[in-house]
């Protein structure tokens, strides 16, 4: 005899299965001018667990510029958060974790290498803010001045930097005339001897081009000093030379006394001289000036002394009876009228006396020994 029975197990699921990560497809390579959402992988992920057990959560490791966007069902895509920066991360090795609902979770993950790829977005970068340099007059032609240097951020043929002077002209001609530069190693060189009396300063600008499409490129000012020798001469500045050779004999034994100043004085000391010159003969000619008028000051006196003592000579000539005094001072008895003649040269002066101009100037008074009429 015998019996069936049907028996229905359950099979309790028990979370023994970790989630599977797979990547149907991915790049390995993204541009660092990628706009936000560029999607740069596309996953598969599931668990063979049942239930809790089976349910699969993702997530990306933090402080990565991506994120994980779901798209149907099981499948992810892994996209871009915002604009990449090769300068500053040239490579990312980006992790995604897959954990599921059990307890205690399994996880699993799987990693995705990217590289940055490069654009020209960095202009070229020179050491320093302004470079300035100091050359001795008469150097060679050729001499090394200094050297340039800039740096780009960016890579490969982006991060190449060739240099080359701005246009420029010194005293009418072609700044490249005087000096050059080295377009691969940012050497400047000096095309001529320079001289301190002609050329003092140099001013020019030297710009770094790196090798993108397009083009960045940034400028520098630089300065070079030249520096004076001394290497000429000193010029007489005064007395003039036709005054010096006559006088070479005098001062043969001696200081002469003259100032003398090269033509590589420093500025403003010619300037200086020629005042100075000027306000010894201005002062000079004051002087002469005033001995000259003393002198005519005192002829004229002299002058007028001559002319009064002739005047006063030419009256002695007068009778005494003809005058009057009491106290010592004298009046004419008699009016004269006399003839005076004057010119501009007081030696041609002229006083003429009149016999017949004179009068009596007193009245007439009676005899003593006649008697007053009553």
């Amino acid at each position: 005899l015998f019996d069936t029975t049907k028996v229905s197990i359950a099979v309790t699921d028990v979370n023994d299965n970790v989630p599977e990560i797979s990547v149907r497809s991915a790049i390995r390579e993204v541009s660092e001018d990628a706009p936000p959402g560029t999607v740069v992988a596309l996953l598969h992920v599931q668990d063979r667990d049942s239930g809790a057990n089976g349910e699969v959560r993702c997530s990306l490791d933090r402080e990565v510029p991506f994120r994980l966007q779901s798209s149907h069902g099981s499948y992810y895509s892994v996209v871009t958060a915002r604009e990449l920066d090769r300068e500053q991360v040239s490579e990312y090795n980006v992790t995604v974790r897959a954990a599921d609902g059990g307890s205690p979770a399994l996880q699993s993950s799987a990693v995705l290498a990217l590289r940055v790829l490069d654009v020209n977005d960095n202009a070229p970068v020179f050491a320093e803010e302004r470079y300035s340099a100091r050359l001795a007059e008469n150097n060679a032609a050729g001499a090394l001045v200094l050297t340039v240097r800039a740096t780009d951020a960016d890579w490969g043929q982006n991060a190449r930097v060739r240099y080359r002077l701005s246009e420029g002209r010194v005293r009418g001609a072609p700044l490249s005339s005087y000096v050059s530069v080295q377009a691969e190693t940012g050497a400047l060189y000096a095309l001529r001897s320079f001289d301190y009396e002609q050329v003092r300063e140099l001013a020019l600008w030297v710009r770094a081009e790196d090798g993108g499409a397009p083009a960045l490129s940034s400028n520098v000012s630089v300065r070079l000093l030249i520096v004076d020798e001394n290497d000429n001469a000193p010029q007489v500045l005064y007395p003039p030379a036709a005054v010096a050779a006559a006088s070479a004999a005098w001062r043969a034994g001696g200081w002469s006394g003259v100032e003398l100043a090269p033509r590589s004085s420093e500025p403003g000391a010619l300037v200086l001289t020629r005042w100075l010159v000027l306000a010894v003969a201005a002062v000079s000619c004051l002087f002469v000036a005033f001995l000259l008028l003393l002198l005519a000051l005192r002829l004229r006196r002299w002058r007028r002394e001559q002319l009064l003592a002739a005047e006063s000579g030419a009256l002695r000539g007068v009778p005494v009876s003809h005058f009057v005094g009491i106290d010592g001072v004298r009046a004419f008895l008699q009016s004269y009228s006399h003839e005076v003649s004057l010119t501009a040269d007081s030696r041609k002066s002229q006083l003429r006396f009149s016999a017949a101009s004179c009068c009596d100037t007193l009245p007439a008074r009676p005899a003593p020994d006649e008697p007053a009429p009553l």
